[in-house]
């Protein structure tokens, strides 16, 4: 709520999204660059088939014979026999350079070599080394158990059953995906069968499965892919897929799952309101520098609590589940938002019902709060009852062989009463936390490292490598021991502040005592205003004076000992309206208009907070810092906390806190061919909401430090993975940055000769869309939006319009992606270099062993830890016009990681994706509080919009542009 501070992430979709969970995405594919030419680029992906491939997918009917002994041309005959196994070196590189073919290409740059600098440093890694199978995979598709999509929860099972009552075809169990895909290592004699029926327990007619055959996938090359002798194509795309599927087969078959993990109740936790946590166990096959590996982690995920609908229910709305439900649950005592939140809460929840001896599921169908309502019949939610009648009392007084006992409860649109409902156990609770429960996740899902090691080493048991059917048959082997692999402790970068006083940091940390800021701003003048009632005069006084203190000691002028105080009680809307007077009660005194205002708020006051920042930062463009009161007054106000929120202040005013050392990063702060670095990001609506826009922003350095940003951000479509209006967003900060380089330091010729891009929030499945749709406004002709390719000149042909636009030179790119939500941790070996949290020290850089073998990318652990086991970043480099070798680009974003403005610590990722996270974030606040889109959070209800214009659209068009006062600073600190 308060500016100070950074959350630490959100509940999404049914599992933790902090800064680092998992998003899934598979590794990528090409687009044959090569380093110290001309231009990356290269034809598009699908032309002549590499001569290193063994065999190619092939429909039916067609040659798939060789490798195994039978004939070329054998058409669908018996399985061959004697394939060579595939040999896989045991080491990665030892050198500098990656052993790479020429003709290999990449989805996104081709790694030009390792990284030497820095001292080494052993690690251990969650990863596991994995044979690969050596036979072929049979792939069938078009898996489809009925007429209508089922969940995977019913899928598996479906699918399973059909092998078992078909054992003479299914002689060997295949993998099944849950969807559409089936693997073997065997081939089915189907023959013209394609449909199969499948007989369920309690189902009183078979259900009808479609199978059909699509393609032999040859696993060597996969094999040649890690050895960097063959692209990423649709064979190797296929194999690990097909080896995801079987690693997962065992434990899925009696635990509840999503895409990459499955969970357990041997840990749980219960975190209020209906819902607890279950500890899970996440696993991924990757291809690595040569060999394969399994990325096994712990996780977590939210659960509905399982046993009787009206505990639940009681427990949701905040009561004792032991208490009486009339009490809570009837009719009288349910308001209009209580059955709001409740038919929500129920929505699709899976219930069983006895009856008359047989015991039936059913799925709560509640849509919207009517379906919640009063009756003299005792139901709860709509049930989806098929072909059921609807039951009564007098039934049910019957089949459950006793009277009920809370007749007057809640009904709804179909007749079961809440008692005689139980909710099924192992069901994800997918919508968002509230903040209780979001911090119950984040402790129960921190452990330090060598306990979450042990607890992935435990958890082998539960993924049953050892004893699973499906990985026997594959002949797939995991080695129980995770790998240890060698890593670097980068130097640490000197910072700059003022006076050129300099500091050199220690385990990712440094104080700043007896230091001023780099360019401290001038306080123009400052107000306070007070909307806690229960914030005395003394705890006022020590504001005032930690504040006077602070700032003088910082180098900031002009902060007055005793500003004018405004007490508001936090009541009425136009909140505005109570910055203008605070501000015109100084102006009253001092004859000029403030340009700081301090702001108070209770420990609960989201509201008055999210008008404070329309106000400020949209509608007046002046800026605002608002604190808790319980945090800001004595005795927790200290001179520390006084420092951390004034490095925001500062920022917010125009000022600059600190910089690299500018010898340690000359790329950044060279003179001769200035950079500007930019980083963006995009934030969408939670699970189930499908009227909000998503948001992109995008800020960039304006200095020549790279330590001051501006941003700039748009509400885009639903859901839109790539940014918009990005060409039109980068010419914006290139203007500004050409304006303040010109303007404020003397430079003649202002235009950036290099971009250094970092995007956030891009999974690696995603990566080529990256590059056709975001890279491509970057680098488009004005009659072409995409790359132009020249498959002669194995060229893109690259204009960057938002240059040419503003009649500057066309600079150089290096696209770079972040990735926060990978499941990759490092561990010090005992008796190894760790910091004080137990975690390996700041700076640890990987590029080698398990990193892509084709791919330019690196894990940089930027960062000390604090808590639990610390994340790495994962950078992926897509476009690398700067020619940068591995050392210099890891030293650069290492540096960076040292100016974030509101800290005096590393951080995890580069500064401009965490200021563009933070300007998404702030999203909420460009729409006007009173107007029909004030309140844009997730369980908002819809409102009317006018006629031809969906709702969508007309939130897009209500979102409010920054203050061009505030455009001009880092408003978003």
């Amino acid at each position: 709520m308060a500016d100070h501070g950074r959350g630490g992430g959100k509940w999404r979709g049914g599992r933790w999204r902090g800064r680092g969970a998992d998003r899934g995405g598979g590794p990528g594919g090409a687009d044959g660059s090569t380093r110290g030419g001309p231009p990356r680029g290269g034809p598009p992906r699908g032309g002549p088939p590499s001569p290193t491939g063994a065999v190619a997918a092939v429909g039916r009917g067609a040659p798939r014979g060789g490798p195994r002994g039978a004939p070329a041309d054998r058409g669908r005959g018996a399985r061959g026999r004697g394939q060579p196994t595939a040999i896989i070196p045991s080491a990665g590189p030892t050198g500098s350079t990656a052993a790479i073919a020429e003709s290999v290409e990449a989805i996104g740059a081709k790694r030009p070599g390792y990284g030497t600098l820095g001292i080494p440093i052993d690690v251990i890694v969650n990863c596991f080394k994995a044979e690969l199978p050596t036979g072929l995979i049979y792939h069938y598709d078009n898996i489809l158990p009925g007429d209508k999509t089922l969940p995977t929860r019913l899928t598996v099972p479906i699918i399973r059953r059909m092998q078992e009552q078909y054992p003479t075809i299914f002689t060997k169990r295949g993998s099944y995906d849950g969807r559409k895909n089936l693997y073997s290592p065997v081939e089915y004699s189907l023959g013209d069968r394609e449909e199969f029926e499948v007989n369920e327990p309690g189902r009183p007619w078979p259900r009808l499965v479609h199978i059909k055959y699509a393609a032999t996938i040859n696993p060597s090359s996969l094999v040649r892919y890690i050895e960097g002798k063959m692209s990423h194509d649709n064979q190797v795309l296929t194999t690990l897929n097909a080896c995801n599927v079987a690693i997962r087969m065992q434990p899925i078959q009696n635990h509840p799952f999503n895409s990459r993990s499955f969970y357990t109740r041997t840990q749980f936790r219960n975190i209020g309101w209906g819902v607890e946590l279950w500890r899970g166990y996440f696993q991924s096959v990757r291809p690595v520098v040569g060999k394969m590996v399994i990325n096994a982690d712990i996780s977590a995920a939210a659960f509905y609590k399982s046993g009787p609908l009206i505990k639940l229910c009681l427990e949701y709305l905040g009561a004792n589940p032991e208490a009486n439900p009339v009490q809570f649950l009837s009719a009288t005592r349910l308001d209009h938002r209580k059955r709001r939140d409740l038919a929500k809460f129920l929505r699709n929840l899976n219930v069983q019902i006895t009856r008359s001896g047989q015991t039936k599921q059913y799925s709560i169908k509640a849509r919207r709060h009517h379906d919640v309502y009063s009756s003299e019949c005792p139901p709860i939610a709509s049930l989806d009852l098929s072909a059921e009648k609807v039951v009564g009392l007098e039934a049910f007084f019957q089949d459950i062989g006793h009277p009920l006992q809370f007749p007057t409860l809640v009904t709804a649109r179909a007749w079961y009463p809440l008692e005689v409902c139980q909710v099924v156990p192992g069901q994800f609770y997918r919508s968002t936390l509230n903040p209780d429960q979001t911090r119950g996740m984040v402790d129960f899902s921190t452990s330090r490292p060598e306990v979450r090691l042990q607890s992935i080493r435990d958890g082998l048991q539960a993924l049953q490598y050892g004893s699973s059917t499906y990985l026997q048959d594959f002949e797939i082997n995991v080695d129980p021991n995770p790998l240890t692999i060698k890593g670097r402790i980068l130097p640490t970068p000197t910072l700059l502040y003022g006076r050129n006083a300099t500091i050199q940091p220690r385990d990712g940390q440094w104080n700043m005592r007896d230091k001023t800021l780099y360019k401290p701003e001038k306080i123009l003048g400052c107000a306070i205003i007070v909307y806690d009632r229960r914030f005395n005069d003394r705890q006022l006084e020590h504001v005032k004076r930690s504040f006077f203190n602070v700032t003088q000691m910082l180098g900031m002028q002009g902060m007055p000992a005793d500003p004018p105080v405004l007490r508001k009680d936090g009541t009425g809307t136009v909140y505005a309206n109570h910055i203008r007077e605070a501000a015109l009660m100084w102006k009253a005194v001092k004859g000029n208009m403030p340009n700081l205002i301090l702001v108070i708020l209770p420990d609960m006051a989201e509201d008055i907070y999210t008008r404070i920042k329309n106000a400020g930062d949209i509608k007046i463009g002046v800026a605002t810092q608002c604190m808790r009161a319980s945090k800001c007054g004595p005795p927790k106000g200290n001179e520390q906390y006084y420092v951390n929120v004034c490095l925001k202040i500062n920022a917010k005013l125009g000022g600059i806190n600190v910089i690299p050392k500018p010898d340690t990063v000359r790329f950044l702060t060279d003179r001769a061919i200035p950079t500007i670095v930019i980083g963006a990001d995009i934030q969408h609506p939670g699970p189930g909401v499908t009227t909000r826009p998503s948001y992109a922003a995008v800020v960039g350095s304006v200095d020549s430090d790279a330590s001051k940003y501006i941003a700039v951000s748009r509400a885009q479509g639903f859901r839109q993975e790539m940014i918009q209006d990005l060409a039109d967003m980068i010419a914006h900060i290139i203007k500004k940055y050409m304006h303040y380089r010109k303007e404020k330091e003397g430079n003649a010729n202002p235009a950036p000769r290099r971009i250094l891009f970092y995007r956030d929030g891009i999974s690696e499945g995603e990566f080529q869309k990256c590059k056709e749709q975001e890279v491509a406004q970057i680098f488009s002709s004005s009659s072409v939006s995409r790359f132009e390719f020249s498959a002669e000149l194995q060229l893109v042909v690259f204009n960057l319009e938002a240059c040419d636009n503003i009649g500057i030179p066309r600079p150089k790119l290096t696209f770079v992606v972040v990735g926060k939500n990978h499941h990759i941790r490092f561990f010090p070996p005992k008796g190894g270099s760790a910091d004080r949290s137990g975690n390996a020290p700041a700076g640890l850089v990987v590029d080698r062993e398990i990193t892509s073998p084709v791919e330019y990318d690196f894990y940089l652990q930027s960062h000390g830890g604090l808590l639990g086991t610390s994340r790495s970043a994962h950078y992926n480099v897509l476009v690398d016009q700067n020619n940068f070798m591995p050392d210099d680009l890891q030293r650069i974003s290492f540096s960076l990681c040292h100016v974030y403005a509101r800290s005096t610590r590393s951080v995890s990722i580069v500064p401009p994706v965490y200021y563009a996270d933070s300007v998404c974030t702030r999203s909420k606040h460009h729409y006007d509080p009173d107007g029909a889109y004030g309140n844009l959070s997730d369980s908002a209800s819809q409102v009317s919009t006018a006629a031809g214009v969906s709702q969508a659209e007309a939130i897009r068009n209500a979102f409010q542009p920054v203050h061009p006062n505030a455009a001009q600073t880092m408003y978003f600190q």
